[in-house]
């Protein structure tokens, strides 16, 4: 009996000192870097497209309980084309007017507080900062000579200034710096290395990509 006792006891002190031998489990918590492309067709019909898109990287620190912290840095772009409007006489001349904008603020790139959760397997990524304190990019919208005001383009409907016979109609509009998440990335943990997440989404007007992975011997 005290020789089986003996056993048992041996048997339970070496279970207990293996497992306090073996590497805690990576649960993906540490640093992360990562980078994405959102695209989007604003408006599109007979004679207007408004189209955007932002180039994003950011980086971010996962924490034991799944939190999200770090930073992105976003460049942002856009561009409007108003075509098929009305010809325009002028003298024994005649033309087609058009419509354009374009971001022209010198620097269209944005760095935000980043935030999220990393939980059951799927990253969840977003801009920190509310829509209502991003710091707006200028857009300017060009219009021809000729053409009449209070020009319909969705969100952005405007009355172009200065807009007789031989004088071009130019307005600035400011232009909220949107989010370029849409959803959770899928994490995995790669054969040959740390985690890894990606998320890849979209339809005939818009697309979200994006990927990060855990960085390791890397702190910030």
């Amino acid at each position: 009996m005290l020789s089986l006792l003996r056993c048992l006891l041996g048997c339970s002190l070496a279970l207990l000192l293996l497992g306090g031998c073996r590497k805690p489990r990576n649960t993906g918590k540490g640093y992360w870097e990562g980078k994405g492309t959102a695209k989007e067709v604003v408006i599109k019909d007979s004679v207007r497209q408004l189209t955007r898109s932002a180039k994003h990287e950011f980086w971010f620190n996962v924490e034991k309980n799944g939190a999200v912290t770090g930073e992105i840095e976003v460049t942002y772009d856009s561009q409007l084309i108003v075509k098929g409007l009305p010809s325009v006489s002028v003298g024994v001349a005649s033309f087609n007017p058009e419509v354009g904008g374009e971001i022209t603020d010198l620097d269209p790139t944005r760095k935000f507080p980043l935030t999220g959760t990393l939980q059951d397997g799927k990253l969840s990524l977003e801009i920190a900062t509310p829509e209502e304190d991003r710091k707006p990019i200028e857009f300017t919208i060009r219009a021809d000579p000729g053409v009449s005001a209070g020009i319909p383009i969705g969100k952005l409907s405007i009355g172009v200034p200065g807009n007789g016979i031989g004088k071009t109609g130019i307005i600035e509009i400011p232009m909220t710096p949107f989010s370029p998440f849409s959803g959770a990335g899928k994490v995995e943990k790669r054969p040959s290395g740390p985690f890894a997440a990606s998320f890849e989404k979209g339809a005939e007007n818009w697309s979200v990509q994006w990927s990060a992975r855990q960085m390791r011997g890397k702190v910030r």
